[in-house]
């Protein structure tokens, strides 16, 4: 430690460049993510192929929307000796940091796989607000 800092252990160049944030804001299973600012509102698009709506949580807090989800899928076939038994397992998750949000008319819809978030633009900053998905 020198002048009050501690050092971090030498990592090479490639290890700081894959360790950036850049590289770290979600894990997913390669959805896509569009944000958008019309008229007065922001839009936010999710491709969510396979996820059920209530596979699927949300919030907005200290300016943060976290969209989370997760599936889990296990075929039950019960007259088998198994040698060998996969389950497939999917998630999503994503933070977007937005400014000057009207929290209580946030809304949801997830229809056909995919999510659109409307966020209205506001000026003052609210309290956590969960957000039920239609």
């Amino acid at each position: 430690m020198r002048n009050g800092l501690i050092r971090r252990p030498t990592t090479s160049i490639l290890d700081d460049f894959f360790n950036d944030e850049f590289f770290l804001p979600s894990l997913s299973s390669n959805s896509h993510l569009d944000v958008y600012q019309e008229d007065n509102k922001y839009v936010v698009e999710v491709d969510l192929p396979g996820y059920k709506k209530d596979e699927i949580n949300m919030s907005f807090n200290n300016d943060l929307l976290t969209i989370k989800a997760e599936h889990t899928e296990e075929k039950k076939e019960d007259n088998k000796k198994y040698i060998y038994r996969s389950r497939s397992q999917s998630m999503f998750t994503r933070q977007i940091r937005f400014n000057n949000i009207d929290h209580a008319n946030i809304d949801a819809k997830f229809e056909e796989g995919v999510l659109k978030v409307v966020l209205p633009i506001r000026g003052e900053s609210e309290v956590v607000k969960r957000i039920e998905v239609k």
